[in-house]
């Protein structure tokens, strides 16, 4: 049973969110975030993880990462914050610090555990299979077991995908072959696209039998990859100016992806207006891109429930230059 006193969103391999049934505050919000999963949601874990002397720090420890908002490299995956960032500052918490010393990052009663390079199944089920992961064994397993033994200092007791056919990454890797087909609406690779449905649907299954078995949890369903779809659609409409699929920070090419030349290398190029870019390097989104994403999962019909069902508006606050009502 979970313990009255506090309220927290689990953010599960930032595609959905659990949070726990305990007593709503006046506001009906929540007091903790809890955040598991990769690139998208790391905060500065990778960053405590990486090796200190061995000179093979990953490249997004380095500037321009982090340009935009923070003004220097925090550990994220972009020019400045993520949707995790977004719904801290959305429910009046801190933003969530890059760590210098532990394996977690700290944000007021809540924990990141997300780590740049993380997978939902072990490195040893991939190597197995050979695929290597250089980056991490922080998968979702060890993730939860940092959890479990953090446990005690928060209670007493406890009770989708993005279209990666729209990667700027996959996009250079297939680019001008014949065996790929393109959606003409958007300029993504329908296949890959595809198996980022297809994994969703899968997803929402386990979910809808997990609220079987724990019907006094809320359980909500983050729908990354039609949030993101609509920027595909209509880039200008929504600000990206300069498209949503070519990179911003990157090695040059069609995309401005180069697998050769990460973002930071000294080789790579910079734009001037990151914010009239959805893509930052290939792999990941700008903080333009993370902002709006944000907003139509926390405010918008992209989340099963709603965020509003369960955290009635009760006032206004602005959000990172947007009006966020909680």
């Amino acid at each position: 049973m979970a313990d009255s006193s506090t309220n927290t969103i689990f953010l599960l391999l930032t595609t959905l969110i659990f949070t726990t049934s305990c007593t709503f505050y006046v506001n009906g919000c929540y007091t903790s975030i809890i955040s598991f999963g990769d690139s998208l949601a790391d905060t500065g874990n990778m960053k405590a993880l990486s090796p200190k002397s061995n000179g093979q720090a990953p490249h997004f420890l380095f500037p321009p990462y982090g340009e935009t908002f923070f003004h220097k490299p925090t550990g994220r995956c972009s020019n400045g914050r993520l949707i995790i960032d977004f719904i801290a500052e959305s429910l009046g918490l801190p933003l969530i610090p890059a760590s210098e010393a532990g394996k977690t990052t700290e944000l007021a009663q809540g924990v990141n555990y997300a780590v740049a390079g993380a997978t939902a199944l072990d490195s040893s089920f991939h190597e197995a299979r050979g695929v290597y992961n250089p980056m991490t064994n922080a998968s979702l397993r060890v993730q939860l077991g940092w959890f479990k033994e953090s446990l005690p200092s928060f209670c007493s007791t406890v009770s989708g995908n993005l279209p990666i056919g729209c990667s700027a990454a996959y996009l250079t890797i297939f680019y001008d072959s014949d065996k790929v087909q393109y959606d003409n609406s958007t300029g993504c690779i329908i296949r890959l696209n595809r198996f980022a449905e297809y994994h969703n649907e899968l997803l929402q299954t386990e979910l809808t039998q997990i609220r079987e078995v724990h019907p006094e949890v809320n359980i909500i369903y983050a729908d990354y990859y039609n949030a993101a779809m609509q920027f595909f659609r209509s880039p200008n409409k929504y600000g990206f100016t300069n498209g949503a699929l070519k990179a911003c920070c990157g090695g040059g090419g069609p995309f401005n992806y180069n697998p050769s030349i990460a973002c930071a290398d000294p080789s790579s190029n910079s734009c001037a207006q990151p914010d009239t870019y959805f893509n930052w390097d290939g792999l990941h989104l700008t903080e333009a891109a993370y902002r709006l994403v944000f907003k139509s999962l926390f405010e918008g019909s992209y989340t099963t429930p709603r965020f509003n069902s369960l955290c009635p508006i009760s006032r206004s606050q602005p959000v990172g230059g947007l009006s966020s009502s909680i």
